[in-house]
């Protein structure tokens, strides 16, 4: 997993290979961004395996983001066995001033 801040964005990229978009899930709260799913083992007739290094099963993967992003602009692609998840800084709000002194 990697975490690139860049000026107007932060961008998570995974490595999830063999994966199908349906099968993985992303939430994002104040500033936690969790990427999960099932990647379901292939099934062979009679195997004997040799040797087995490709996780199965449930997999969650938590990313501690280092402030509160925007979550209106977030999107997510996948492409080549990675994920990418963009997340866009917040943007300043003006505050409106009430004058209370010279209210009628």
């Amino acid at each position: 997993t990697d975490v690139i801040e860049l000026a107007d964005r932060l961008v998570v990229v995974v490595e999830i290979a063999g994966m199908r978009t349906a099968d993985l899930n992303i939430t994002l709260t104040d500033r936690q961004l969790v990427i999960s799913g099932t990647r379901e083992q292939r099934q062979f007739p009679n195997p004997a395996y040799h040797q087995v290094e490709i996780g199965y099963g449930e997999f969650r993967i938590e990313v501690t983001l280092p402030w509160s992003l925007e979550r209106d602009g977030v999107s997510a692609s996948y492409e080549a066995g990675f994920l990418q998840v963009e997340l866009p800084h917040k943007t300043a709000r003006q505050i409106p001033i009430r004058d209370v002194a010279n209210v009628e």
